[in-house]
């Protein structure tokens, strides 16, 4: 069985993104990107639509830091 490994990239720089995606699928065959978003609010609201296995977060970004998105969709 060949399991994924779902994946979301949230970062506000879309040549950071870029990067990550060439790394990803030149190095992670088992990483499959379903999403990627360019800011806190729409990397929350991808999280919590795509419920993915992994994120790729960014720290700072424009409208806030990636530590609110993990706030927001993480329920204990």
């Amino acid at each position: 069985m060949d399991t994924k490994i779902r994946a979301i990239i949230i970062d506000d720089e879309a040549r950071a993104r870029d990067i990550l995606k060439l790394m990803l699928d030149e190095f992670c065959p088992e990483v499959e990107l379903i999403d990627e978003a360019n800011s806190v609010a729409t990397g929350i609201e991808s999280v919590e639509t795509h419920k993915p296995d992994l994120l790729f977060l960014d720290i700072d970004m424009v409208d806030g830091y990636g530590f609110e998105v993990l706030n927001e969709t993480i329920h204990y």
